[in-house]
């Protein structure tokens, strides 16, 4: 009992204790309980934190980006491109592509297909006259567009005076222009030329000149009286050689040159591949003098030989641009210093289209061309080609002297011509010809040696009865007078 009593005051005094604490702590409030969502607030233990862990995406289930779908989109403007191809004839000439320099022919030019289509091309090289055009178009994508441009040859030229004495004689410029001296050849192309003058009586004058551009040259011909001349026959072996007679090119081996005047002559044989031969003749007149060359081996050559003829003669030739002299009748026109390399050749004739062409040259080698001009449409005139052996004979075309053969005659009336020639010591040779438009006609002549005339028989002394008769009458008179 008296434990009962004393275990209930121990439970009334700690009821008691309990309550003068609660009321000196801060009361917890409990909020009314929402029923969408309901928010309980714990008090936070200081033993366990609580932790808030962040959203982790798993790395076995990567996130893939989805694949846009192919969509035919354009390609953005200028990204194409197309080309220009450039080339010129001859090849190497400066080139500009809308005034901006893309290099030496042969060039590529990139374009863009969608940019301005409108393009200046311009080329230039020394010799040759400049080029341009317009070209209006781009290529398309991946596409070349060829462009070519035949170069022309620059207006190189000079002039040449010659004088002669005496004075009106019959002045020739590459067997082909004529004209009385004194006179001044304007208009002549770069490089060496021939000049031949002739008169009646005298000696014909035969020389070369070289011309420089914009520079006159002058030649002053003394001629000499006529005297009796001979002829020189030259061949070689191997043949084929050019031939010199005093330095004036007279064709190849084997050749007759007449019209010679009498004394010493020099001559000069060259073909590639051999050494150059040299040696003097006498000319007597009346007679030929035979030459026959034995040309040695070059066993280190430095130039090529070019042999040049063409049909109808008489093309004026040019090489890569400079004037290389005009194409004989029976002959080729032959160079014999060219240079290895490529090379452009041009022949141009009046009444006929130019012919231009590229090819290379090798050193010690001979190459001989034939070339065929085709006529311009609808020609209004012929010519005459006249070959004689031997050659250097005085060509006469209706009574009026045209040059020495070889020789062309151009810019004929279609119709008949009487062609005469004449060579010393030969006899005069004649022929008629037929001149058609557009074409050339062809005479060659073989001359004939005059004949020495025989000389008259010298009468014989001898018996004559009438002489008898005179003496015995003059004796006897004689007699007579003395008698009486």
């Amino acid at each position: 009992m008296k434990f009962a009593t004393v275990l209930i005051s121990l439970i009334l005094i700690a009821g008691i204790a309990g309550m003068a604490c609660a009321q000196n702590e801060t009361p917890v409030v409990t909020q009314p309980i929402a029923t969408e969502t309901p928010v309980v607030t714990q008090p936070i233990a200081t033993e366990t934190p609580i932790v808030t862990n962040p959203i982790v995406i798993p790395t076995e289930e990567p996130f893939e980006t989805p694949t846009p779908l192919p969509t035919d989109t354009p390609p953005a403007p200028g990204s194409q491109k197309g080309y220009f191809s450039l080339n010129s004839v001859p090849s190497g000439a400066d080139t500009y592509f809308n005034g901006i320099y893309q290099g030496e022919t042969p060039v590529v030019v990139e374009v863009s297909t969608t940019g301005n289509p409108s393009h200046l091309i311009q080329m230039n090289r020394e010799g040759y006259e400049p080029w341009e055009t317009v070209y209006n178009g781009n290529p398309g994508p991946g596409q070349t567009i060829p462009i070519t441009a035949t170069l022309t040859p620059s207006a190189q030229t000079g002039s040449i005076y010659v004088t002669s004495s005496p004075s009106g004689a019959t002045v020739f410029l590459d067997d082909v222009t004529t004209a009385t001296t004194p006179y001044t050849f304007s208009n002549v192309p770069v490089g060496t030329h021939t000049v031949s003058i002739h008169l009646s009586g005298y000696q014909d004058f035969i020389t070369s000149v070289s011309v420089q551009k914009g520079v006159t040259a002058q030649v002053s011909a003394t001629l000499k009286p006529v005297e009796s001349t001979g002829s020189v026959s030259i061949s070689s072996s191997p043949s084929g050689a050019s031939v010199y007679v005093d330095t004036v090119y007279r064709g190849v081996t084997p050749i007759v040159v007449g019209s010679l005047y009498v004394g010493t002559h020099g001559v000069t044989l060259v073909k590639a591949g051999y050494k150059d031969w040299q040696q003097y003749f006498n000319v007597a007149a009346g007679t030929t003098t035979y030459i026959n060359a034995q040309l040695a081996a070059d066993p280190a050559p430095q130039y090529a030989t070019v042999s040049l003829t063409s049909d109808p003669p008489g093309a004026s030739v040019y090489v890569d641009g400079v004037y290389k002299g005009t194409t004989r009748s029976g002959s080729p026109l032959v160079s014999t210093q060219a240079i290895p390399g490529t090379h452009t050749l041009l022949l141009t004739k009046a009444g006929y289209q130019d012919y231009s062409t590229t090819g290379t040259v090798v050193a010690g080698k001979n190459y001989n061309l034939d070339i065929t001009l085709n006529p311009v449409p609808n020609p209004t005139t012929g010519a005459i080609s006249v070959n004689s052996a031997p050659t250097g004979a005085q060509v006469y075309v209706n009574n009026l002297f045209r040059g020495y053969s070889p020789l062309t005659v151009d810019s004929l009336t279609p119709g008949m011509y009487t062609v005469v020639l004449k060579l010393d010591g030969y006899q005069d040779w004649q022929s008629a010809a037929t001149v058609t438009a557009g074409k050339t006609a062809q005479i060659s002549a073989t001359l004939i040696p005059k004949t020495a005339p025989t000389p008259a028989p010298t009468p014989t002394p001898g018996f004559s009865p009438a002489l008898v008769v005179i003496t015995l009458a003059g004796i006897a008179l004689l007699f007579r007078k003395y008698s009486q």
